[in-house]
């Protein structure tokens, strides 16, 4: 009997990709299917797969092939207040699925309705091409296929000997994510920090993951004997800036709890690799 195919391509950030096929890796057993990902560098996370972690039994790492970029999934178009505009850009990806082989096409919006909805949609078909930085259910498990490359690994046991046994994570998002930082202000964090100074004095150390370099020697400067950082180069647009977010996720992820930004994939990548009781804390 013919095999059902899944060629996922995951788009945006790390922990977007992460989720995504995380909840794949849950989807092709549902449906059959086996499981391959596409892995593109590009703007929003500018390194290959095989920099960062090793390659997974779960799923087939496939090279990057132009003929999938050509697959619209520009929100504007596709959910453009014209409906011909919506029916042209429906009817293109379907002549372009046809013209590289593929069944269906499921986007970002078809993803989010869940795993059952795209069992059904998926019935009969055989080579299902998914785009999407969304996952399609929240499976934890999957995240075991994601092991960090021995030269990744390396770096993260270096930078965990400056951890004390109690060692709480926090994560501050910044940068352009307006969301987090109304909703996740400074002084929240800094207020779970004093918590902690109370009860535990100098048993305690803080390791803080933020893509802020002022965060980072902010709370570096008020808390000298507490909080913990990684050297890291910032920005996701450099080899070494996407590696050091990898390191960076690890060690929150290491941590005995997490204290994470509102609405950020990251502090809830970082949970779900070991488990790691997290809490957010918002206004």
């Amino acid at each position: 009997m013919k095999k059902k195919r899944i060629l996922l391509k995951p788009t945006s950030g790390l922990g977007n990709r992460m989720r995504a096929i995380s909840s794949f890796i849950y989807f092709k057993s549902l449906i059959d299917a086996e499981l391959n990902v596409i892995w593109v560098p590009d703007a929003g996370l500018n390194i290959h797969y095989l920099e960062i972690f090793k390659p997974s039994p779960y799923f087939n790492l496939l090279r990057p092939n132009f003929t999938y970029q050509l697959i619209t999934k520009s929100k504007t178009l596709l959910n453009n207040k014209f409906g011909l505009v919506r029916w042209l850009s429906r009817l293109y990806n379907t002549i372009v699925s046809r013209l590289i082989g593929v069944d269906c096409v499921l986007l970002d919006e078809d993803v989010k309705k869940g795993a059952e909805h795209l069992q059904k949609v998926c019935e009969g078909k055989f080579n299902i091409l998914v785009i999407t930085g969304n996952q399609c259910i929240d499976y934890p498990e999957g995240f075991q296929a994601f092991v960090p490359s021995s030269d990744v690994a390396a770096k993260i046991e270096a930078a965990r000997k400056q951890f004390k046994e109690n060692t709480i994570g926090i994560h501050i998002r910044r940068s352009d994510h307006d969301i987090a930082i109304a909703n996740s202000p400074l002084h929240l964090f800094e207020d779970k920090i004093e918590e902690y100074l109370k009860v535990e004095g100098d048993d305690f150390a803080v390791f803080l993951a933020t893509d802020d370099p002022e965060v980072s020697d902010y709370f570096k400067g008020k808390y000298p004997n507490a909080v913990i950082t990684y050297p890291k180069t910032f920005g996701r647009n450099t080899k070494e800036g996407m590696m050091d977010a990898v390191l960076e996720l690890y060690l929150l992820a290491g941590t005995k709890k997490i204290y994470g930004s509102y609405w950020s994939s990251f502090s809830g990548v970082a949970k779900r690799i070991y488990g790691t009781d997290l809490e957010i804390l918002h206004v």
